[in-house]
């Protein structure tokens, strides 16, 4: 199937290919400084030529992105126990390896301002999976999204330098290079008026609806001033290891052979103790050559200046001094430490709030792969109660987290033993899922050996002559306990009830789940 694109199609697509041109030198330029392959414009005077090819670098560009988002950390969703879309959400998280995927969403959003997450359904004919997500930096895709909806209505992802997807309502389009234009060489139908594409990015404003980088001109002119401080350094460096020293008063025979030649200076430096000395013609005294070594420059001006620009990169990115290698004079206390990330805390979990709607987004998107447009209204709502959940930016020692869980068992009792009790102490949600299994297995476990205890106890009882007997009501407890113990061990209803002295129930049809029908 071979088509132009139609008006509107048309208009999209040529509205977000010019922006993806028009931004890509300044996204290209933000990925070099992350790279630490961008190259200073001006060195200045005080670098000598012969140096100026000396490549020096420093990855604060880096730091500035890497920092924040390793603390982002999105551990899962949470919502109501049972609840189906969730299990399904937490399936098709396994089957998509989306939260790894997602992880290099958060971090490209860091560096170029946003990034792109587009969801579509292999080809399993070609050896794909059944769902494909796909990730997208700023240079190789973009979203035209409606500024009172805040929804993507059109996406564009560049495939390859001849192929590009045009994603829209109902359909996803393949576009290929044709004869110096761009031609519909495929349609897939969707079936949802959902556009397959989340944007995830870092702060966004009212003005800038697709956010903005870490990287930014504060960032980039700090590490221009820091590279060019670093240069300083080296070249007084050189100057330092070269021997600077200054010889006084010495006749210029001393330096001339005797047909007139100039003596190598290297050669006469070697002689300088055994010249001689010499009688002024003009004054008549007698002068003796003198070395002096001059003194050298000092390393702290610089070292000073480095330390003035890290504290101003420090105040424009909140990532702590000691992570830039300026080392404090005296060790910070941990109070200190603390104060000195309440910056970057503040900025991972306000950062944390955007990724949070994104990641919803993301969720729906990857779940109407597999359901028609008439059910996504259903499961749209039923989101409403699920919530993604992140890891705290804080990163607290195992210490306090089980210090602060033990204060939230003490004011919460009728918490403990819950999920929120267990996250308290820090568990993340794979361990809480164990310890909850061990739980209820030690639980079971208690249940049977309560029965098994009271009915070895009643002829003990009897035997000995005591009176104590069991409530009739707790009695019938442990009656129905060791009956649900034997359906599950496979003995069936009627003989069951049997032994359980419950003779003539009335069992509804069906078996429990740990028991296999018979072949028919």
């Amino acid at each position: 199937m071979i088509r132009a694109l139609d008006d509107d199609e048309l208009k999209e697509h040529t509205e977000m290919t010019k922006r993806i041109e028009d931004k890509y030198r300044r996204n290209k330029l933000k990925l070099d400084y992350y790279d630490m392959k961008a190259k200073l414009d001006f060195i200045g005077f005080s670098i000598p030529d012969d140096m100026k090819d000396l490549e020096s670098v420093i990855g604060w560009a880096a730091k500035s992105v890497n920092v924040p988002s390793d603390r982002i950390r999105r551990t899962g969703f949470t919502g109501p126990e049972g609840n189906a879309t969730l299990t399904r959400l937490t399936e098709l998280e396994e089957e998509t390896e989306f939260q790894r995927l997602e992880t290099m969403a958060r971090h490209s959003a860091a560096q170029t301002s946003c990034s792109f997450a587009f969801f579509t359904p292999g080809d399993t004919d070609a050896g794909e999976p059944e769902k494909i997500v796909s990730i997208k930096d700023a240079t190789m895709a973009t979203a035209i999204i409606n500024p009172r909806t805040q929804q993507v209505t059109a996406a564009l992802e560049v495939v390859d330098r001849n192929t590009q997807l045009l994603y829209r309502p109902f359909v996803t389009l393949r576009l290929e290079r044709r004869g110096g234009r761009w031609v519909v060489a495929d349609e897939y139908e969707t079936g949802t008026r959902r556009v397959r594409c989340t944007p995830y990015t870092w702060r966004p404003e009212l003005r800038r609806p697709f956010g903005s980088a870490r990287i930014n001109r504060a960032v980039m002119g700090h590490i221009d001033r820091a590279v060019r401080t670093i240069l300083r350094q080296e070249v007084n460096a050189e100057f330092y290891s070269s021997p600077r020293g200054v010889l006084e008063d010495a006749h210029k025979g001393a330096f001339f052979d005797k047909s007139g030649k100039r003596i190598d200076p290297l050669r006469a430096i070697g002689a300088i103790w055994g010249i001689p000395a010499y009688r002024d013609m003009e004054t008549g005294d007698m002068r003796s050559p003198a070395f002096k070594q001059l003194t050298q420059a000092s390393f702290q001006p610089h070292s000073e200046l480095l330390r003035s620009i890290a504290m101003n990169f420090h105040a424009d990115t909140d990532i702590p001094l000691g992570q830039l290698g300026v080392v404090q004079d005296n060790p910070s206390s941990a109070d200190a430490i603390r104060a000195a990330e309440d910056g970057l805390i503040a900025v991972c979990v306000t950062q944390s709030d955007h990724f949070g709607y994104s990641s919803r987004s993301a969720a729906l998107n990857m779940l109407s792969l597999e359901a028609p447009d008439k059910e996504m209204d259903a499961i749209t709502k039923d989101m409403a109660k699920i919530r993604p959940k992140f890891a705290n930016p804080a990163t607290p020692t195992p210490g306090s987290q089980a210090d602060a869980g033990s204060k939230f068992v003490t004011a919460f009792p009728d918490l403990q033993g819950s999920d929120l009790a267990l996250e308290r102490f820090g568990l993340d949600s794979d361990e809480v899922s164990r310890a909850k299994e061990y739980m209820q297995s030690k639980n079971g476990k208690s249940a049977l050996q309560q029965a098994l205890e009271a009915a070895s106890a009643r002829p003990q009882a009897q035997a000995s002559g005591q009176q104590k007997v069991l409530h009739p009501l707790e009695e019938q407890k442990l009656r129905a306990e060791m009956l649900g113990l034997l359906r599950r061990a496979g003995v069936t209803a009627e003989a069951a009830a049997k032994s359980a002295g419950l003779e003539g129930m009335e069992f509804v049809p069906g078996n429990p789940v740990t028991i296999r029908e018979e072949p028919a």
